[in-house]
């Protein structure tokens, strides 16, 4: 396997500049693979639906998939994706009005 240089460097670069901004690479790209793992579901359903709409009939294999997808989203999913978008939220508080959220404005405590 023959990978370019040029493509070695811009991930090494890519990388780097995360590391310096103080973020951990290795938590945004478990951050990215786990919202691709719940976005799998959605969009298995989904394409199911408009299969089935545009053939006109809905197969008992096509039934199953969309039960058990929709059982998935609504047990799975919407719990955890609810938390996450209050803890988000949280990260925006903005108590003085200045624009800036406080969670950015706290000084590093090293």
């Amino acid at each position: 396997m023959n990978i370019p240089p040029n493509l070695i460097n811009t991930v090494k670069k890519s990388y780097q500049s995360v590391r310096v901004a103080n973020f951990h690479p290795t938590g945004i790209f478990a951050t990215r693979a786990l919202v691709f793992i719940m976005l799998v579901p959605i969009l298995l359903v989904v394409t199911q639906y408009v299969m089935s709409f545009i053939s006109g009939y809905v197969s008992d294999e096509a039934n199953k998939l969309i039960n058990v997808g929709i059982t998935i989203i609504d047990h799975i999913f919407i719990p955890s994706v609810l938390t996450a978008i209050v803890g988000f939220l949280g990260l925006f508080v903005d108590r003085n009005n200045n624009g800036i959220p406080d969670k950015l404005e706290e000084e590093d405590k090293r």
